[in-house]
């Protein structure tokens, strides 16, 4: 993509719990490598001030003055095993921290009066920091200020219902909330009414007036966005959230001057590159101007581009659809070309007692005739592995159905440079090679269902014949599969927008935009404000 000179985009999840009541503390250092393979930047978040106990009613509750818990507490007064936790994540945080590979920051959850104000994530530069359990923000906001390091405290899920976990803006401090959560496993914060939904934790329920993104914008608030996962497993999981960082270099110095200045944006879980300008003031900046301004939005997704919308004062005020405006090249012309590869699905427990329902993944992706470039994760799961080697990428990958530990699929996106002639080589361990052109991906896909092996475990463990099996949809819902998704020039996935002619009495405008397969992602706002 075009985007700036001065910086790159690096990629990271600040809220994906490290310690619960429920972690394994002793895997920390084996997460964070893990962690590692998959995203850039990871604020090691403990989980304080929650206990899970067995009470003797058989149902969760809590009291309003924390004095009593029962069967799953959260919100409860400090606890001496907290104080371990926080130690053991900043030691870790200390340890894993690599400029130039690897930023780590130490982070908790503030688990306070988060009913009322919203709940919070607390990121410190550098570790030394104690673990405040403070009842009330505006409490918190001041011992964050009176510590001698920079601390930033920043809202999640922040459009449930007002005094029920949603953010109240009355309570707001820019200076150690520069971004919020816009997106996460729980859905969309953005607005009431905007696109993607935030359904996915029915017992919070449904989003509400008056915490959203927009409220606060609408308040005068100036903040920037990120997303992240707050769900369980390797941070970073595809489809969760990821905040996309730009800033000059792989440090924490420079992440932290970025979240500062809200040079931030997030996604839903591809890896879009998303550069966005108004009047030449890059996203979370403040644009001083009488005129009429200019958006330029820079866009480069990891498939289809669908749209880019324009987002004024909470209002789409500009859209541009990108469907329809590009087409597949002459085959014999060299292009650069963005392939996705799926791998899973599998064996699925209730059909039967397997010896085991994982998947393994282990073989190499080699491209001919052509150059492999860039190679994006789509993971979930703990030991994704993947080297990217000149023309070749190694991976070693597990997926499983209806596990907590993994998903169903595991992805790879390739960027390959070549024409219809250019070959997609892969080789699975155990399985014969599956081979495929470009050209042949043109607006196809390429499913491969390893059903001889299926065959052959039904066989081994169950005794069943090929001859016995009478519903062949028995072999085939229980064979691993590979998907090889169209390969999509990169004229459908980048392009160049610019929206000119804007009113200067709109307070602020952000971009949302879309892939073809509903992947979203929203950029920081840029303020607009009278000379």
């Amino acid at each position: 993509m075009a985007g700036p000179s001065d910086y790159d985009v690096y990629w990271g999840d600040f809220h994906k719990h490290a310690s619960e009541p429920k972690s394994n503390l002793n895997r920390l250092d084996e997460a964070l490598e893990d962690t590692s393979y998959n995203i850039d930047i990871y604020p090691v978040l403990c989980y304080p001030f929650t206990w899970f106990a067995t009470g003797d009613i058989g149902f969760e509750y809590r009291t309003e003055d924390r004095s009593h818990w029962g069967v799953r507490e959260e919100t409860v007064q400090n606890r001496p095993e907290f104080h371990d936790w926080w130690e053991r994540i900043q030691t870790a945080t200390a340890a894993h921290n690599d400029p130039g590979e690897f930023v780590t920051f130490p982070a908790y959850e503030w688990n306070g009066n988060r009913r009322r104000w919203g709940d919070h994530n607390v990121v410190h530069f550098e570790e030394g920091a104690p673990l405040d359990d403070t009842w009330n923000l505006a409490d918190l906001y001041e011992n964050l200020h009176d510590l001698d390091m920079p601390a930033m405290a920043l809202p999640h899920h922040t459009a449930y219902k007002q005094g029920e976990r949603a953010k109240d803006w009355d309570l707001f401090d820019p200076e150690l909330s520069p971004v919020m959560e816009v997106y996460s496993a729980h859905g969309s914060s953005e607005g009431v009414g905007t696109p993607v939904a935030m359904d996915n934790n029915p017992s919070m329920g449904p989003r509400a007036s008056g915490g959203t993104l927009q409220d606060g914008l609408d308040r005068g608030h100036q903040v920037g966005v990120i997303a992240s996962n707050d769900s369980g497993g390797l941070p970073g999981s595809w489809g969760n959230g990821v905040a996309g960082i730009w800033a000059s270099d792989l440090t924490r110095a420079s992440v932290w001057e970025a979240l500062e200045n809200r040079r931030t944006y997030g996604t839903t879980g591809d890896r879009i590159g998303l550069w966005y300008e108004l009047d030449g003031q890059p996203m979370g900046a403040v644009v001083e101007s009488d005129e009429s301004v200019t958006a330029t939005v820079d866009i480069d997704c990891a498939q289809a581009l669908d749209r880019v919308e324009l987002v004024g004062d909470g209002r789409v005020v500009e859209t541009y659809t990108h469907r329809g405006r590009w087409e597949y090249p002459d085959p014999e012309e060299e292009t650069t070309f963005r392939v996705l590869i799926e791998m899973g699905w599998g064996p699925k427990p209730n059909y039967g007692d397997w010896h085991g329902t994982e998947n393994e993944w282990a073989g190499t992706a080699t491209v001919t005739d052509g150059t492999l470039g860039e190679v994006q994760p789509r993971f979930n799961g703990w030991g994704q592995r993947f080297e990217h080697d000149g023309d070749a990428c190694s991976f070693d990958l597990t997926t499983e159905r209806d596990s907590p530990t993994y998903e169903t699929t595991q992805g790879l996106v390739f960027t390959i440079t070549g024409d219809g002639e250019t070959t997609l080589e892969l080789a699975v361990e155990g399985h014969d090679q599956i081979s495929v052109t470009l050209a042949e991906l043109f607006g196809e896909t390429r499913v491969v269902a390893f059903t001889d092996r299926c065959y052959d475990r039904l066989e081994s463990e169950f005794n069943l014949t090929r001859e016995e099996i009478d519903n062949p949809d028995l072999v085939y819902h229980n064979a691993r599969k590979l998907k090889v998704h169209p390969a999509y020039p990169r004229s459908a996935c980048a392009t160049t927008v610019e929206f000119d002619g804007l009113s200067a009495d709109r307070d602020y405008y952000y971009v949302r935009a879309s892939q073809t397969d509903d992947q979203y992602a929203w950029s920081s706002p840029v303020w607009v404000v009278s000379e």
